[in-house]
């Protein structure tokens, strides 16, 4: 293999890592060289020996490389989220792309090439209907049922998660101008609480880095769940004069006896409703995701578990 060769197939290691970093919501090179450096840990390195720099990190990032280190590629995989399979498979075309072997690791397997890639139509279409079913599926079963949750974000957090937050936004607002068949016009009251709780649940996994464990993904949920009654409750005070005819409203009488106060029994009837509710969109949102086959791996922002 000439070096122009050898360039190329590193230019393609570097590419598939490049689109495993934007499939992680893009962290900084400093958040890698520290991702780096914990799997490094977790192996026994002591810290010391552990520690990458950040222009190291980079570098690897570049392409038109002559030479790039195949257990660096193996960690930077491991700490975007990458399975170890999926880093042996990198670490493995960087030594062949190296050493001039053209075996079966060289050519870049279909799932690569999808990756690369922005969701097709035929998938975000997908995704965005499961999404939107999902929503108004859940709003039936709580309103049939007298559910405490209200389950109509369901497919809000999934979008958010797997498409980006402005997905979820969207299918959000579809969500509440569909309600209206089975609500009525208040439906539509409540369509800016859905748009932030699909703002929340997005940008928590692709800018603030809430997805990287199970932990931060539960703090993710306890965030939407509050900037959901944040903006619930004035509009369940106002325009509904208190109660929602929803499940809330039991909890609102009861802590309204207690307190003989309208603010205080709305917006605790509401969080004690809100957290459970985000929990349950959340997570269900989480599994979905996961399920992903690789080939879709592009809709897996988020690294929930450190591998």
């Amino acid at each position: 293999m000439d070096a122009s060769e050898e360039t190329l197939s590193l230019d393609a290691v570097v590419e598939r890592l490049q689109a495993i970093r934007d499939g992680a919501g893009q962290p900084s090179f400093g958040e890698i060289a520290l991702g780096v450096s914990r799997v490094r840990r977790s192996r026994g390195l002591a810290p010391e020996q552990a520690r990458v720099g950040r222009t190291t990190v980079y570098d690897a990032f570049r392409t038109g490389r002559r030479r790039l280190d195949s257990d660096l590629v193996t960690d930077i995989v491991l700490a975007l989220g990458g399975d170890e399979r999926l880093a042996d498979e990198l670490a493995t075309r960087c030594r062949a792309a190296q050493s001039g072997s053209r075996g079966v690791a060289t050519p870049e397997p279909a799932a690569a090439q999808v990756e690369r890639k922005a969701p097709t139509g035929r998938i975000l279409l997908g995704v965005l209907a499961l999404s939107l079913a999902m929503n108004l599926l859940g709003l039936l079963l709580s309103e049939s049922l007298d559910l405490p949750v209200y389950l109509d974000m369901l497919g809000t957090a999934l979008s958010a998660i797997a498409l980006g937050p402005w997905w979820g936004v969207l299918v959000g607002l579809i969500t509440n101008a569909s309600g209206v068949a089975a609500s009525g016009p208040d439906s539509l009251l409540f369509a800016p609480v859905n748009a932030a709780g699909a703002l929340v649940w997005g940008y928590g996994v692709r800018r603030w880095a809430l997805g990287r464990s199970i932990p931060r993904f539960f703090v993710l949920n306890l965030l939407a769940a509050v900037a959901c009654t944040a903006l619930s409750v004035p509009i369940i005070i106002g325009p509904l004069d208190g109660f929602s005819e929803s499940g809330a409203d039991a909890i609102t009488l009861k802590v309204l006896d207690m307190t003989h106060h309208v603010w205080m029994a709305v917006t605790a009837s509401n969080l004690l409703t809100s957290v459970p509710d985000k929990l349950i969109a959340g997570f269900l949102a989480l599994t979905l995701v996961e399920a992903l086959p690789a080939s879709l791996h592009r809709l897996r922002p988020a690294v929930w578990l450190q591998r």
